[in-house]
Protein backbone atom coordinates (compact mmCIF):
# COMPACT_ATOMS: atom_id res chain seq x y z
CA UNK A 1 0.00 0.00 0.00
CA UNK A 2 2.58 2.60 0.97
CA UNK A 3 4.41 1.71 -2.97
CA UNK A 4 1.08 2.69 -4.06
CA UNK A 5 0.66 5.71 -2.35
CA UNK A 6 4.16 6.57 -3.67
CA UNK A 7 3.88 5.72 -7.26
CA UNK A 8 0.09 8.11 -6.85
CA UNK A 9 2.07 10.99 -5.74
CA UNK A 10 4.47 10.81 -8.22
CA UNK A 11 2.20 10.41 -11.28
CA UNK A 12 0.34 13.66 -9.61
CA UNK A 13 3.16 15.49 -9.30
CA UNK A 14 4.40 14.81 -12.53
CA UNK A 15 0.97 15.88 -14.05
CA UNK A 16 0.98 19.09 -12.50
CA UNK A 17 4.61 19.70 -13.61
CA UNK A 18 3.62 18.73 -17.04
CA UNK A 19 0.38 20.89 -17.04
CA UNK A 20 2.69 23.78 -15.95
CA UNK A 21 5.14 23.21 -18.76
CA UNK A 22 2.50 22.65 -21.15
CA UNK A 23 0.94 26.42 -20.52
CA UNK A 24 4.22 28.35 -20.62
CA UNK A 25 5.03 26.65 -24.04
CA UNK A 26 1.80 27.62 -25.19
CA UNK A 27 2.10 31.47 -24.16
CA UNK A 28 6.02 31.19 -25.35
CA UNK A 29 4.51 29.96 -28.66
CA UNK A 30 2.36 32.94 -28.82
CA UNK A 31 4.86 35.35 -28.18
CA UNK A 32 7.04 33.39 -31.47
CA UNK A 33 4.69 33.69 -33.69
CA UNK A 34 3.65 37.34 -33.04
CA UNK A 35 3.08 39.36 -36.28
CA UNK A 36 3.28 43.04 -36.48
CA UNK A 37 -0.19 45.37 -36.95
CA UNK A 38 -0.83 48.89 -37.05
CA UNK A 39 -2.44 50.45 -33.62
CA UNK A 40 -2.37 54.36 -35.59
CA UNK A 41 -2.07 55.64 -38.50
CA UNK A 42 -1.75 59.12 -39.49
CA UNK A 43 -3.70 60.13 -41.71
CA UNK A 44 -6.35 57.61 -40.71
CA UNK A 45 -7.73 55.56 -43.44
CA UNK A 46 -10.61 56.82 -44.76
CA UNK A 47 -10.02 60.25 -43.78
CA UNK A 48 -10.29 63.25 -45.72
CA UNK A 49 -7.52 65.92 -44.44
CA UNK A 50 -5.27 68.77 -45.68
CA UNK A 51 -1.99 68.10 -47.22
CA UNK A 52 0.17 66.07 -45.06
CA UNK A 53 3.73 66.09 -44.42
CA UNK A 54 4.02 62.78 -43.94
CA UNK A 55 2.21 59.32 -43.21
CA UNK A 56 3.23 57.78 -39.87
CA UNK A 57 1.73 54.22 -38.60
CA UNK A 58 2.88 52.89 -35.21
CA UNK A 59 2.75 48.93 -34.92
CA UNK A 60 2.64 46.83 -31.87
CA UNK A 61 5.79 45.14 -32.42
CA UNK A 62 9.37 46.24 -32.99
CA UNK A 63 9.89 46.42 -36.68
CA UNK A 64 12.90 45.50 -38.76
CA UNK A 65 13.85 48.55 -41.17
CA UNK A 66 15.73 47.22 -43.78
CA UNK A 67 12.67 44.69 -44.73
CA UNK A 68 10.40 47.17 -43.91
CA UNK A 69 8.45 49.48 -46.18
CA UNK A 70 6.00 52.30 -46.53
CA UNK A 71 4.50 53.76 -49.98
CA UNK A 72 2.04 55.69 -51.32
CA UNK A 73 0.43 56.61 -54.31
CA UNK A 74 -1.73 58.93 -55.90
CA UNK A 75 -5.26 57.62 -58.01
CA UNK A 76 -3.67 56.96 -60.96
CA UNK A 77 -1.35 54.58 -58.87
CA UNK A 78 1.97 56.85 -58.91
CA UNK A 79 4.26 56.78 -55.93
CA UNK A 80 4.12 60.00 -54.82
CA UNK A 81 6.56 60.02 -52.14
CA UNK A 82 10.56 60.27 -53.29
CA UNK A 83 11.69 59.29 -49.84
CA UNK A 84 12.43 56.33 -48.32
CA UNK A 85 10.03 55.32 -45.39
CA UNK A 86 12.03 55.16 -41.91
CA UNK A 87 11.62 53.53 -38.61
CA UNK A 88 11.77 54.99 -35.46
CA UNK A 89 15.71 54.60 -34.00
CA UNK A 90 14.00 54.35 -30.60
CA UNK A 91 11.67 52.67 -30.30
CA UNK A 92 10.95 50.66 -33.80
CA UNK A 93 7.73 50.70 -33.41
CA UNK A 94 7.03 53.52 -35.85
CA UNK A 95 7.54 53.48 -39.46
CA UNK A 96 6.81 57.39 -41.15
CA UNK A 97 7.93 58.68 -44.89
CA UNK A 98 7.90 62.35 -45.89
CA UNK A 99 5.59 63.55 -48.39
CA UNK A 100 5.86 66.28 -51.28
CA UNK A 101 2.70 68.83 -51.10
CA UNK A 102 0.35 67.06 -52.09
CA UNK A 103 -2.73 68.29 -54.72
CA UNK A 104 -6.36 66.87 -53.92
CA UNK A 105 -7.49 63.39 -54.44
CA UNK A 106 -7.68 60.43 -53.57
CA UNK A 107 -4.02 58.85 -52.19
CA UNK A 108 -3.37 54.91 -51.17
CA UNK A 109 -0.66 53.90 -48.43
CA UNK A 110 0.69 50.44 -48.86
CA UNK A 111 2.89 49.14 -46.22
CA UNK A 112 4.94 46.33 -45.31
CA UNK A 113 5.86 45.52 -41.84
CA UNK A 114 8.45 42.73 -41.07
CA UNK A 115 8.80 42.27 -37.22
CA UNK A 116 12.34 41.63 -35.30
CA UNK A 117 11.31 38.10 -35.71
CA UNK A 118 11.03 37.69 -39.32
CA UNK A 119 7.38 37.45 -39.82
CA UNK A 120 5.70 39.78 -42.38
CA UNK A 121 2.61 41.45 -42.71
CA UNK A 122 1.06 43.97 -45.09
CA UNK A 123 -2.02 45.89 -45.98
CA UNK A 124 -3.05 49.54 -47.27
CA UNK A 125 -5.87 51.59 -47.32
CA UNK A 126 -6.68 55.15 -48.52
CA UNK A 127 -6.92 59.18 -47.69
CA UNK A 128 -8.26 61.90 -49.56
CA UNK A 129 -6.87 65.50 -49.66
CA UNK A 130 -9.28 67.65 -49.82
Amino acid sequence: MHKSYFHGSATNAFLRLSTIAGVLGLSSIGQAWAHARPETQSPVAGAVVSAPHEVRITYNEALEPAFSSLVVSNAQGKQVNGAKAEVDATTHKTMRVALPILPSGEYQVKWVAVADDGHRTQGSYKFTVK
